[in-house]
Parts: C-alpha cells; sequence; structure tokens
C-alpha cells in the first residue's frame, strides 16, 4: 500500500502559500489511481515528490510502511510526459542504462529481459535506432519499458496521452490496465477524462493543492454527480 499522509509543499518565494496543502491518501496494492484536476491544480508537484523528485515541505509517504526514499533504487517508476528518452542512446541503450548501472543484473540477463520487453510492446524492429527517429507512441512504449526494467512496484504516469494522436488514448489506457499488478500501485496525473474513466478504480480530484475528492471510479462518473465537490461537477461539465 502506497500511503501519502499530510504531504505539504509550500512555495519558496512565501512560505505561507501552498502548492500543496496537506493531502492523505491511500492506494491499495493492484489499483490504479488517476489524479484529475484543472492545471495548477498541483498534481505534477504530487507526482515529483512521490517520485523523489521534489522535496516536500511536510508529510510523510510510505510504501508498505517503510518511507518510499528508502526503497531501492528503481522501485518507484516514472513515465515522464516529454518521454526523457536519452537522445545519444539507442532504444536499447536507454533500457539498459539503471539497470547496469545499479549492477541489477548480469548483462546478458538484462538484455534478454530488454528485448522482451520491447518484443511486448511491439519495438522489436527499433531495438536498435535512437529516439529522434521513433513516433511519439513509440517513445511512449520507448520509455514504459524503460521504467519497467527495475520491476517498479509504484508505477507514476505523468500525463502518458498530452504528446501523442488522440486517437492513441484507447492504446495507451490498455497498456496502463496491462501492467496492473497485485503487487504494484499505479498513479496516472492526466487531463484526459477518457484515459481516466478507462483506467482508474479510484479517482483523485485536486484543486488548488488541496484533495477535493477522492471517490471511486463509478461515483466520479455517475451522470448525477452525487457525491461529488461542486468543483468537480463543473470541471466535468466543461468537458463535455
Amino acid at each position: 500500500m502506497l500511503n501519502v499522509s499530510a504531504l505539504t509543499v509550500r512555495m519558496q518565494q512565501n512560505a505561507e502559500r501552498s502548492i500543496l496543502d496537506h493531502l492523505s491518501f491511500d492506494v491499495n496494492d493492484g489499483e490504479i489511481l488517476a489524479i484529475l484536476g484543472p492545471s495548477g491544480a498541483g498534481k505534477t508537484t504530487l507526482l515529483r515528490c512521490l517520485a523523489l523528485l521534489h522535496k516536500q515541505t511536510a508529510g510523510r509517504i510510505t510504501f508498505n510502511g517503510a518511507p518510499i526514499d528508502t526503497l531501492a533504487p528503481g522501485k518507484v517508476g516514472i513515465v515522464f510526459q516529454g518521454f526523457n528518452l536519452f537522445p545519444h542512446l539507442t532504444v536499447l541503450e536507454n533500457l539498459l542504462l539503471a539497470p547496469k548501472c545499479h549492477k541489477k543484473d548480469t548483462s546478458q540477463a538484462l538484455n534478454d529481459k530488454a528485448k522482451k520487453l520491447l518484443c511486448q510492446f511491439g519495438l522489436e524492429s527499433q531495438i536498435h535506432v535512437y529516439p529522434h527517429s521513433l513516433s511519439g507512441g513509440q517513445k511512449q512504449r520507448v520509455a514504459i519499458a524503460r521504467a519497467l526494467m527495475m520491476d517498479p512496484p509504484v508505477l507514476l504516469f505523468d500525463e502518458p496521452t498530452s504528446a501523442l494522436d488522440p486517437e492513441l488514448i484507447n492504446e495507451v489506457s490498455d497498456i496502463i490496465k496491462a501492467l496492473r499488478q497485485p503487487n504494484r500501485v499505479i498513479l496516472v496525473v492526466t487531463h484526459e477524462v477518457r484515459l481516466a474513466r478507462h483506467v482508474a478504480d479510484q479517482i483523485l480530484f485536486m484543486n488548488n493543492g488541496m484533495i477535493l475528492d477522492n471517490v471511486t471510479n463509478a461515483v466520479f462518473f455517475n451522470e448525477s454527480g452525487d457525491g461529488l465537490s461542486g468543483r468537480a461537477k463543473i470541471f466535468l461539465s466543461n468537458l463535455s
């Protein structure tokens, strides 16, 4: 289980203003949580705190009872909005960099694992090419495969469809759902309501650095809007 307790991030220039304001929530093993909200709600800052890329001002983040910063390297995997593939490395080399650096296995075993993942994602013909020759959808799949090389029990996605053709949303949804495992939690920050509806068990709706709604998929997307905050209802109505 991933537990976030009273997570707070304050602005460096103004300590009285919060980017994140005492966020608390849990994600159970095997669950997918979608984080929705308008721009500036604090969604990406939350994800960066979970990925240990941003230091919180206060609060705790734990996974299975242990502080998240005590997990082994790579156990919190993140797929960035812009993919962040290394342009000077081939697709295969991008996948091998982190596990080789951390001596996760023998070179042969890592090569075999990387090639198997790339084949699973339909990228067997791109193994030795460089990222600049890939489509957006291919880069997305390489970025996901790279994160999976470290077998992360916590997997984070930051706007996984924002750089892609809208027609690829269903493909990305299917990929994320296929990554569900009993011992893994998945969090997806997205503006794309269709993606959230298709993949998430729980919906976290944020606004102005606060959690306004933490409800099941069925409750959030119920046409009646019962059980939702007024801000969430406005957010959904503006998208319809």
